[in-house]
């Protein structure tokens, strides 16, 4: 499939708000004389602002409409990060691109409208999608399921001696995430079933699913994150659920352009 690369544009900012909290967003807008598809793109823990592997700069310029933004709580969006005010930040970015003026600004075809993210964006990605059926098609690139995570935190003290070090060097003021550690630690072990995808596989059998991970990813393991929801979908006889590996770590910098290809011909794919 030849692919009609088109003049790249700046994003702008837009105006996104969460729980009343204004989010740091920008739009890849791309100029057309017809309706296109979007993607709302998720960054992973902790991000950064702008934009995600380079995706929104190259998906746009292949004619993919992209919105970007961070998290409440997180760089310079207003309020405090959690998972569950991540999950309402994925609702709030769709209702945006499915306003009727942003809708006719921005050419966005509401029928292909695409939830992707990284790593904790991929597990945003995923959740938010049990729980909400606005979400019909979404892109995991190296999603994560949190419930893995806290499982193995609360089940290998040595695991957990090294993981959350890690994740505390994010919190602020050190860091860019604003929230209470240890609050957030607590929701996160007294909620496992709420977050875990396996369990809730049969909320996400009727959608869309594009699967991404990396043979050499050591942060998201393939064999715990990503292949158990896609063997429990297969049992289910889910039909529109693929799985595309790359040989590649977590940032997946050797196949970026790989990456972009795969996930563009994904979204204009549409059945």
């Amino acid at each position: 499939m030849s692919i009609q690369v088109k003049s790249q544009a700046q994003p702008v900012k837009i105006d996104l708000f969460s729980n009343g909290n204004k989010l740091n967003a920008e739009v890849y807008p791309v100029t057309s004389d017809k309706y296109l598809p979007a993607i709302i793109l998720l960054h992973g823990y902790p991000g950064r602002e702008g934009d995600l592997l380079g995706l929104g700069k190259k998906l746009s310029s292949l004619g993919i409409v992209v919105l970007i933004f961070n998290y409440q709580g997180t760089w310079s969006s207003e309020g405090e990060f959690s998972f569950e005010n991540s999950m309402e930040d994925v609702g709030t970015a769709i209702k945006f691109l499915k306003k009727k003026e942003n809708i006719g600004r921005f050419l966005i075809d509401t029928s292909n409208i695409v939830v992707g993210g990284h790593s904790l964006g991929g597990a945003m990605a995923l959740t938010a999608a049990i729980y909400n059926t606005e979400i019909k098609r979404i892109i995991s690139i190296a999603g994560a399921d949190e419930s893995v995570f806290g499982r193995k935190m609360l089940a290998d003290q040595g695991f957990r001696d090294m993981f959350e070090p890690w994740l505390k060097t994010a919190v602020y003021p050190e860091g860019p995430v604003k929230f209470n550690f240890e609050s957030h630690q607590n929701y996160l072990f007294s909620n496992l079933d709420r977050f875990d995808q396996v369990k809730h596989a049969e909320a996400l059998k009727n959608k869309d699913i594009l699967f991404i991970g990396g043979w050499k990813d050591q942060g998201v393991i393939l064999e715990e994150h990503i292949i158990p929801l896609y063997r429990k979908l297969q049992e289910l006889n889910a039909n529109n659920v693929e799985i595309i590996v790359f040989n590649t770590d977590h940032y997946f910098k050797n196949v970026i352009e790989e990456l972009t290809k795969t996930i563009y011909n994904w979204i204009i794919t549409k059945d």
